[in-house]
């Protein structure tokens, strides 16, 4: 296996210091978009004359992409819409606390509402055009482009703030997004490229004071999402890889142990649809079944790397306390989950409750999904934390 990386700096002029107003008129002036050509073919015929020193050149080009900002307005309205997708497959307990308290429309949340913890993925969505979008319907700006077409979510983090840090009252709030990191991995002919991308989530007057000037973010939702591509497949492989796929999986490697609590469900086609609604996610293999088993080669419609993330986030709230908060979650996919196929979402707290002075008490948990085999198809680890009394 080979790593090739390149040296990358972040390191910025010092800016001038400006005014309110003249931050206000630049933070609500339109912003240039980054935008790309790319080939209309996915097929990886003329892909082996790919060097190390092209991997260098496309790792360099896509870190020197510019910022991506999603500005949004934090009202309750897609917050209760993923409540109601979510309404007939998770048991009440893993739903948020407006919706456990009757708040089940849209109307009857109160604007004091914290944002639960999760939802912030079904907001701040993707504004492009479907003709600014690459050929299966994602963003271009994770995209290195040339033969590598397929896109896969491998996992990622989310890093929690305050609890005051959003409120469903309508504020303006924005993401904060750029590519952070790129490596190349695997032999020649089978190359697969990781992008890392750093997502943060902060309230407009967080913005204005520090991303905005220069600075790192100090309050809001700090998030890195990890993608690999791969190269696209001809016809004749799409269907070898259908028939693999027809198989399961060659080899299931099951969690080491048992789950304190799960919650099984059995994901639909309407769940599917409303999620990419909800995250204007036109990713075709969330979609398109002609689009998986043809062109990519995947036996159905692809269940969401979010909405597993979202599934294992409700797990664990229905589990704190009410003065708990989940403070971070790492985890890595490990294998495709389908629709129509069941799957299981398990939570387990490792050892005991442990304090601190800077950080309060803190409970540390494994979480995980499997397979309708019982195989680990996500795979990750959690911390909780309570004020000290």
């Amino acid at each position: 296996m080979k790593i090739i990386k390149i040296p990358h700096s972040l390191c910025q002029s010092p800016k001038p210091q400006l005014s309110r107003s003249s931050l206000l008129r630049r933070c609500c002036r339109p912003v240039s978009v980054w935008s790309h050509s790319y080939s209309s073919s996915g097929s990886s015929n003329s892909s082996h004359d790919f060097s190390q020193a092209k991997f260098g050149t496309i790792r360099a080009e896509m870190l020197a992409r510019p910022p991506q900002l999603s500005w949004d307005v934090m009202s309750p309205t897609h917050s209760s819409l993923l409540n109601l997708a979510l309404a007939d497959f998770v048991p009440e307990s893993c739903q948020a606390p407006a919706w456990r308290t009757g708040a089940r429309t849209i109307g009857s949340v109160d604007p004091s509402t914290a944002l639960p913890q999760g939802h912030h993925l079904v907001y701040f969505p993707l504004q492009k055009a479907a003709s600014e979008l690459c050929r299966d319907g994602t963003d271009p700006l994770h995209s290195p482009d040339g033969p590598f077409a397929r896109r896969m979510w491998a996992g990622g983090s989310v890093a929690f703030g305050g609890d005051d840090d959003f409120r469903l009252d309508s504020g303006s709030a924005v993401c904060w997004e750029r590519v952070d990191d790129v490596a190349v991995k695997g032999p020649e002919g089978q190359e697969k490229i990781f992008v890392d991308v750093l997502r943060e989530y902060m309230r407009k007057e967080e913005y204005e004071r520090t991303r905005l000037r220069g600075l790192p973010m100090t309050r809001g939702i700090r998030e890195r999402r990890g993608l690999v591509f791969m190269r696209g497949v001809s016809k004749e492989q799409a269907r070898e890889n259908l028939v693999a796929a027809a198989k399961g999986r060659g080899r299931i490697v099951k969690a080491p142990n048992a789950p304190d609590v799960s919650i099984s469900l059995t994901p639909t086609p309407t769940l599917l649809f409303h999620y990419s609604a909800l995250t204007f996610n036109a990713h075709l293999i969330h979609l398109d079944p002609e689009f998986c088993r043809e062109v990519e080669g995947h036996r159905n419609l692809l269940f969401h790397g979010p909405l597993s993330l979202t599934l294992m986030l409700s797990l664990l709230r229905s589990q704190l306390d009410p003065d708990e908060k989940i403070h971070k979650i790492d985890y890595r996919n490990l294998a495709p989950l389908y629709v129509n196929e069941p799957l299981r979402v398990c939570l387990r707290q490792i050892g005991r409750e442990d304090e601190s002075a800077d950080r309060g008490k803190s409970r540390r948990w494994e979480v995980w999904v499997e397979d309708q085999d019982g195989g680990l198809s996500v795979r990750g680890t959690a911390m909780s934390l309570r004020s000290s009394e």
